[in-house]
């Protein structure tokens, strides 16, 4: 017997012959042999995007089995050049919602891998994704919290809660606390706290205690007593005259044990480049006089990378965008004179994800609505720019609970605002 083997394509001829003195016919036998799916490509989300949400959906052509077998699918999805994570299997679907959130601004890779019923398999290139930074939502998490509307308010986080704490409201000052442990729902600590109603004052959380450091009590005066509580409710006065001059829209952190007071203006006309710190409230010591920056009020002030930093404000007549740090409180380095984000007083900053932000303020004629970060000092860049919070001041920031939170400040052209918002 001859046997041939003829291929051609993905078809399998075998011919087999068979001679004898009484059959000189040829017996053929035509065999088909499977082939892997073939080649397709990943749609979707493009290659190289930017700027994706959290939870995409991932999308592929189909791959065609010659033979008209079933396909399946696995899905693969990780950070690393050359995906081996499988976050969907076996599926016969050409998509997938991705379910478990992604990290914010990282570069996933990921690719699809085809199989027939035989085991032969086929895989789509490998492409590539940045998902998008924090962003504020189009809807706050809640339009119309349980305090008044206001600004020039303070917010802290104690005892695992979000405190604000006095304000302003059309030429009137507060002096209520208000707590809440999801944003939400807010609880009344006391109407009408021990110490007077004022605004541009500080808040810190300090020796498991919130304190409460200077402000104005009517628009022009300027305040230096200061005051602490452990629930909010019952305030003592540490004293009702500190060691520093009366001030208003200064900057206060806690850096190296100590609570620290910085700039604003003296008793509603001149403005200080002064800094004090002190380790019980009480007795406060001048770090230095007249520090490097400029005299300044209005601006913001927090702790990060080991340093106290300074930015922003009111300098005389004009806005400054500035930023300064200092490890001592005594000698101050100018990290840039002209930051990325515009001049402006009024705004908030504070440190999270590991990188300082400035949000929103006033540059002398219209709000901002802007979220810029930066994680030296010098470079900052945009993350937002929202229509959805508005163009505000006089609002306040603080991270919570491994987020960003804004609240209240002035809307412009809605006036004064109880809105809580939360960066996502």
């Amino acid at each position: 017997m001859k046997h041939y083997v003829l291929a051609l394509g993905f078809v399998a001829v075998t011919f087999f012959g068979a001679c004898n003195k009484n059959d000189d016919s040829v017996q053929q036998e035509i065999e088909l042999q499977n082939e892997p799916p073939l080649s397709f490509d990943l749609t979707g989300v493009a290659d190289k995007s930017i700027n994706v949400v959290l939870n995409p959906t991932l999308s592929w052509q189909s791959a065609k089995n010659p033979n008209g077998a079933e396909v399946t699918y696995d899905l693969y999805l990780e950070t690393n050049v050359n995906p081996s994570t499988v976050i969907e299997e076996n599926t016969t679907e050409t998509s997938f919602a991705v379910a478990e959130t992604l990290l914010h601004l990282s570069r996933y890779y990921w690719k699809v891998v085809a199989t027939d019923t035989d085991g032969k398999t086929s895989q789509s290139p490998i492409n590539t994704f940045t998902t998008r930074y924090y962003q504020f939502p189009n809807e706050p998490v809640t339009p119309a919290a349980a305090f008044d509307p206001r600004s020039a308010h303070e917010v802290i986080v104690h005892d695992e809660k979000l405190w604000v704490i006095a304000g302003w409201n059309s030429g009137q000052g507060y002096n209520d606390v208000w707590y809440s442990e999801d944003g939400i729902d807010w609880q009344n600590a006391t109407v009408s706290a021990t110490f007077s109603e004022r605004w541009n004052h500080e808040s810190l959380a300090f020796d498991g205690k919130l304190w409460v450091i200077g402000g104005s009590e009517n628009g022009v005066n300027g305040l230096s007593d200061v005051w602490y509580t452990s629930n909010g409710i019952e305030w003592e006065d540490v004293t009702t005259s500190a060691a520093f001059p009366k001030r208003a829209s200064h900057s206060s952190v806690v850096f190296d044990n100590k609570m620290w007071v910085i700039g604003g203006y003296d008793n509603g006309s001149v403005r200080k480049s002064d800094v004090w710190y002190s380790d019980d409230g009480e007795n406060w010591t001048l770090a230095v006089a007249v520090a490097p920056f400029s005299a300044r009020s209005s601006h913001q002030s927090v702790v990060f990378d080991n340093k106290m930093w300074v930015m922003g404000g009111v300098v005389g007549n004009t806005r400054k965008n500035d930023v300064w740090y200092s490890t001592n409180g005594v000698d101050w380095v100018e990290a840039t004179e002209t930051a990325d984000f515009p001049a402006r007083n009024s705004f908030q900053s504070t440190v999270f994800d590991n990188k300082m932000w400035v949000i929103g303020g006033f540059n002398g004629s219209k709000s901002f609505a802007d979220v810029w970060y930066s994680d030296n000092g010098i470079d900052w860049i945009e993350a937002q720019n929202s229509s959805a919070i508005g163009n505000r001041s006089g609002h306040s920031a603080q991270a919570f609970k491994n987020e960003l939170w804004l609240l209240g400040g002035n809307l412009s052209g809605e006036g004064l605002q109880s809105d809580v918002w939360k960066m996502e």
